[in-house]
């Protein structure tokens, strides 16, 4: 008696290279999207909290609060871009992901 073969699996086999592919480009997508919302968010909030509320109001050591939070607006985009671009690039070498 002749055995029949076994229909294939459904789905994508894991274990092959454009799948793996695939699955780092949509972890790529859920990082930057993720970071996108979070500085939209953060950078939307900021003339919010500046025009309407006395919030960023307070001086430290001659310093306004207000101009270190917008310190902080435009620098910790730029950090979260070298720190994205950083693992990126070894991810791209081959290194741990």
């Amino acid at each position: 008696m002749t055995r029949t073969p076994e229909p294939p699996q459904s789905g994508p086999d894991p274990t092959r290279p454009e799948n793996e592919h695939d699955a780092m480009v949509q972890r790529h997508k859920r990082v930057v999207l993720g970071a996108a919302a979070i500085t939209f968010t953060v950078f939307m909030a900021f003339p919010i909290l500046a025009s309407f509320t006395g919030v960023l109001g307070g001086v430290a050591d001659g310093a306004g609060a207000g101009y270190a939070a917008g310190l902080a607006v435009i620098l910790l985009p730029l950090l979260g871009a070298v720190a994205y671009r950083r693992w990126t690039s070894r991810i791209e070498d081959g290194g741990p992901r």
